[in-house]
């Protein structure tokens, strides 16, 4: 009996994981009807960074204020904003540099985000690495990702800049475990998220 149970929790385990793994169950959208209704759901139950239990932690990230950059510790949790989507916009490794196979995806968010729904909303862009490159580097490099989605936006969709706030994440916030290049491509994203503050 109890190596029955066993076997289906590990089957139930590996099921949920092989969900994880191609980016279903992790609130990757690709279309703006998706991306509006993500960031405008009122209490999605979509948990997109643990398997287990949630947890909290403490962080570091960056931030760009008045051209400054601004780093700080805040406390994140395992479950995503409540209104939240990630998007797998495409960059070259160790560059900001958006690859053009993204610019659909791109032009989907900004037309959503122009949409009556959201076009009053405030907006967090939150770049995010794999765990390649030390905390550093890549809380610069994911700085940088989010910093060339708001420039997209603002000058593809006449955004106002003051809409947009970026950070860069780094490494700290995985989707899924990074030991496979697959993996590593779904951690390395751009979350939007409504700014609740």
């Amino acid at each position: 009996m109890k190596r029955s149970l066993m076997a289906v929790a590990l089957i139930l385990f590996m099921v949920q994981y092989s969900l994880a793994q191609d980016g279903s169950e992790l609130n990757f959208q690709t279309t703006e009807q998706g991306i509006i209704k993500s960031l405008t759901a009122e209490n999605p139950k979509i948990k997109t960074r643990s398997l287990g239990e949630t947890k909290t932690r403490a962080i570091k990230i960056v931030g760009r204020e008045n051209n400054q950059i601004i780093q700080q510790e805040i406390t994140v949790s395992d479950d995503a904003p409540t209104q939240s989507v990630n998007l797998k916009i495409e960059f070259d490794v160790n560059s900001y540099n958006i690859r053009p196979d993204s610019y659909d995806l791109l032009d989907k968010l900004g037309k959503a985000l122009t949409s009556d729904k959201l076009k009053e909303q405030a907006i967090l862009v939150k770049g995010h690495t794999d765990s390649d490159g030390n905390d550093d580097y890549n809380l610069n490099l994911s700085l940088n990702r989010a910093q060339a989605v708001k420039s997209y936006l603002v000058g593809r969709f006449s955004i106002p800049e003051s809409r947009l706030k970026i950070y860069g994440y780094g490494k700290a916030m995985p989707l899924v475990p990074d030991n496979n290049p697959a993996n590593k491509q779904l951690n390395r994203r751009v979350e939007i998220a409504v700014d609740e503050n």
